[in-house]
Order: C-alpha cells, then structure tokens, then sequence
C-alpha cells in the first residue's frame, strides 16, 4: 500500500477530516442516461457489495437501542444497500454541455482525487478524453509546496485535466493546500 494511501485523510487543518472511502457511490457500469440508476447488487447480480464488509455497521445500527437513540424507525431492518431507495437520472449526460461550452472557448479544469473510491479519477479522465480534443500540454506532474501534487493533461479549448495526489472525492476537505494552489491558479489563467 503506498504511503500516501495510509495517510488518507490526514490535514494540517485542526479540523475532523472524514476517512471514509465509501458511500452512495456511482454504481459500476452504471449507464448514465433518463431513468432509473441500477444498484450495486442490481449491476453485479449478487447481493452484496464489492470492497465493502459492513456486519459491524449492521449489527449497530439493527441495535434496538441504537435505532431510539438515533430516531431511527423500527420497522424495517438496515442494510447497505437496498432496492427501497430509488434514483433517477434527471439530465443524462454532462458531456453535451461541456462539449458546448469549452466548444465556445470557455476555461473548464476537471480534476479528481486519485484515491476516490466513489467517482475514480479514471472515469473523469475517460470522460474527458471522450470530448475528442487534442491534447496541447502532455500528460506531467503538477507541484504545491514544492512537492508533485498530481498530474494534467491539458486539452485544445482551454480543457484541463488534472488528479490530486493522495486525494479522496472532496478535494479540499482531504488536501486544502492543494485544492486552494490549482483553483487559485486556473481562476488566474496560470497553468498548473
């Protein structure tokens, strides 16, 4: 395991920093598309969920005395994921409307942690790369602090892509210093 996938979560902020890699998180092979999002059971044809051991939180939160004091109802039993809980699409793909805008010359930076177990970073690169653009600035590492931060790739019409080293879905909570160097630079035009 790389060093700094053991320091998942860790901050100089004085504040409490969630840990958690897992969530709601987009299914696998999900399609994104007006309607219904299948589940992670749905999807996989099984009834449990990949990389996730969740008997500890069931038995707690199953607990008669744990579900009065967190006013949890009591008539049905908690599970990780269950087909009670409906989503729907209600736009489809972003795709278009990128594609519209960085089209008419509009600055857009994509960015992803590399170690966001919800929306991987390989999924927001794929995306991206899907628009067509050619690339204008290769595939290399960007720094803060003096320390390599991630990597960008920059696209024609002013596209960039760019991962946060270390980094979980909520960018700034998981790397502050990081996230306030690339917003501070793309908001002043200056690469990464």
């Amino acid at each position: 395991m790389s060093s700094s996938f053991r320091r998942l979560g860790e901050t100089e902020r004085p504040l409490a920093v969630r840990k958690r890699m897992f969530g709601r998180a987009w299914p696998l092979r999900a399609p994104v598309r007006d309607g219904i999002v299948p589940t992670w059971p749905e999807l996989m044809d099984s009834e449990s969920v990949p990389c996730i051991n969740d008997e500890v939180a069931t038995e707690w939160l199953n607990n008669e005395t744990v579900r009065k004091a967190i006013h949890a109802e009591t008539d049905f039993s908690w599970e990780l994921c269950t087909s009670r809980i409906e989503c729907y699409h209600d736009s489809g793909s972003m795709i278009k409307y990128h594609k519209n805008l960085t089209a008419k010359g509009y600055r857009a930076l994509i960015y992803s942690g590399d170690h966001d177990m919800c929306v991987p970073f390989t999924g927001s690169e794929a995306w991206t790369r899907s628009l067509g653009y050619k690339i204008v600035d290769e595939w290399r590492p960007w720094t803060s602090n003096g320390q390599v931060a991630g990597y960008t790739q920059g696209y024609e019409n002013n596209l960039t892509f760019l991962t946060v080293k270390g980094s979980g879905h909520t960018v700034p909570e998981y790397k502050p210093r990081e996230a306030f160097d690339l917003f501070s630079r793309f908001l002043a035009g200056k690469p990464q």
